[in-house]
This record gives C-alpha cells, structure tokens and sequence, in this order.
C-alpha cells in the first residue's frame, strides 16, 4: 500500500489510488472552485442555471462559449498552486461527477446540491448507513445524556453518524461516536480550515473513521455567504446525507435547527424524528408538523385508538410499531426498497 504526508495530520495516511478525474470533473472545478486567485467562480445556482440551460452536458456548457465561462476557463493553469497547496493539506476536490461524491446529495437535493466539495477524510465512510443528529447550541446536562443514549443505540446497530460539527448537539453526538469507535461524516459550514488542529478529529482521519466536507474553501478569505447562510445551506446535506436524522432540541420558528428540519419536513429529504421532550415547545411544533416523537428512552409512543374498534392483528401491528427505535424504522425502510 502506498502511503503520503498529509500534513492535516502531520503523519503517513494510507492513500489509495485517487479517483480519476475525467476532464468535465476539471471543468466543474475551474469554474466552480475557490482559490483565493483573484476570480469570483460560479455560484451553486449560477452552476445549475447552466448545466441545466446546456442539457445537463458540461461538453455543450463548455462549447457555448459563455462570456463567464471563457473568463474563468483562463484561469486553468493560474490555479495550478492554488490545487497543489489544497493537496498538501490533505484536502481532496470532489464534484458531482465524480465517483466518490456523496451522491445522496446530488439525488435528494437536486440543485441544492453543492457543484462540489472539500474533503478530508476516507471516502469509504461514504458507504456506510448513517444517522444525523442536529440541535440547539444552547443545551442542558439532559439534552447531553439522551443524545448520547440515542448515539450508543446507533452504533451498536452498525450506523455512522453525520452531523454539522457545531457546539451543541452536534458535538456532543460527534464526540460520543469517535470515542466509542464509530465512523462519521461531517458537513462544516466554514473552511475547515480551523478544525484542522483537532487532535480528536486527527486522529480520526488517520484511523479513517472520520470524513469531513465542506462546500467552502480552505483557501477561501472569506466565505461569500454569511456563516448563518452557509450553515443553512450545510444543514440540507445532513438530511440528505442521512437514513433518517434526530432532533433533539429545536427553538420555536426560529434558528438553523428549527429551519432545517422544517425544510427537510417540507421536501421529505429524509426520515425526521424528534425528542418528544415536552419543555421543548419547538420540537411539539415539529412533531406536530410531522416529525415522529421519540420517547426518553428512545422508542416511539403507542398510537391513538382510531376511530374504529382495531382488529386484534391491528392492535399486534401498533404495539410492535411503537415498540420500534428509529433504527429498526430504517432497517424496515431497507427491506422495502429491496
């Protein structure tokens, strides 16, 4: 096996063959790629207002001879340090034509998927169930605790977990999986750049239990978007990235919690459940829209008697599905899509 330096974790990684990159891959990265290099490229709704004007053909988009295009086109060989420097970090290119892109994006999110992304990270975690795990920053020792129960539960049931790296929720489940020797993907909503010193996330990557992604650049000086604009677009890839992601504690019709789950509740990007915790009038408001509640000890609540006297089948059905964790929810997911 042969190994480099990557200089995230200052050690020898084990670095498979890199996926080929054909010349349209090339292409998406000049014209959507940041380098600090003096070019403003493409913006994701920019990238899918062509691609799509094109017949969804990079050879035609390249062809047309946009004036935007031909501009960045020129500016193929001045980005050649700037790919390099990214190489030395230990962070890789991944577009949507690529073999290793997580191509749950690209089918859930249609065009709110990123043209691309800056990874570090095995790619082979890609292949793995994962569940998501999105919440407040502000949290109490008991949001710690059922977070952690509901991570324990995940990983002895095979799943990864994907979150978005921030304070909160998504750290604490983050941390529970990597010290208990899970695997998980996670989607930063900045660089990445100052996550790099992590000695918890280094050691991660080298044990390649850890993938890490970002549609911002390592390179870039500045984000174009806000932070809460990047962190709202981050939050979609959670979703979609997910079998089916948690909730654990949500403002009321406000804050990135509560406007990714409502817009994943919207799209139905993924299986959303919700900590039926009643101090939390956000979550009640999400499960109302929705979501489906999960119980202190992370089971879902016996349905209500309809209408109806149920048969004694129906009342055997309704019992084993609250009886049900949200893994087990997934795994019947699985079994029909086969």
């Amino acid at each position: 096996m042969a190994y480099g330096i990557c200089s995230f974790c200052e050690s020898p990684l084990p670095m498979k063959e890199r996926v080929k990159m054909d010349m349209n891959s090339e292409y998406i990265i000049i014209l959507c790629g940041e380098f600090a290099d003096g070019n403003t490229p493409l913006t994701r709704a920019e990238f899918w207002k062509l691609y799509h004007k094109y017949n969804d053909s990079m050879d035609e988009l390249i062809a047309a001879q946009e004036e935007k295009i031909e501009e960045l086109l020129k500016r193929s060989a001045s980005i050649a340090f700037g790919k390099e420097k990214l190489e030395q970090m230990g962070v890789r290119i991944s577009t949507v034509l690529d073999e290793d892109f997580p191509q749950a994006l690209l089918e859930k999110l249609g065009d709110f998927c990123p043209p691309l992304l800056y990874t570090v990270g095995s790619r082979q975690i890609n292949q793995q169930k994962m569940a998501g795990y999105v919440g407040s920053r502000d949290i109490g020792n008991e949001d710690i605790a059922w977070t952690e129960e509901r991570v324990d539960e995940n990983l002895k049931k095979g799943f990864g977990i994907v979150t978005g790296g921030a304070q909160g929720i998504d750290s604490v489940a983050l941390l529970r999986c990597l010290k208990h020797g899970g695997s998980a993907i996670v989607y930063f909503p900045d660089t990445m750049k100052q996550r790099m010193g992590d000695a918890l996330l280094r050691e991660a990557v080298f044990d390649q239990r850890l993938l890490m992604y970002s549609h911002v650049s390592p390179l870039a000086a500045k984000s174009r978007h806000s932070f809460v604009a990047s962190a709202m677009e981050r939050n979609k890839y959670i979703y979609a990235q997910s079998k089916a992601t948690v909730v654990v504690r949500s403002d009321l019709n406000k804050g990135g919690t509560w406007s990714g789950a409502t817009e994943a509740l919207k799209h139905r990007w993924t299986t959303v459940f919700v900590w039926d915790n009643k101090n939390y009038p956000g979550n009640q408001e999400l499960i109302r829209r929705g979501a489906i509640p999960l119980l202190d000890d992370g089971k879902m609540p016996e349905k209500k008697a309809a209408e109806t006297v149920p048969t004694e089948e129906k009342k055997t059905e309704e019992k084993e599905f609250s009886q049900m964790s949200f893994e087990d929810l997934m795994k019947q997911g699985d079994s029909s899509e086969e």
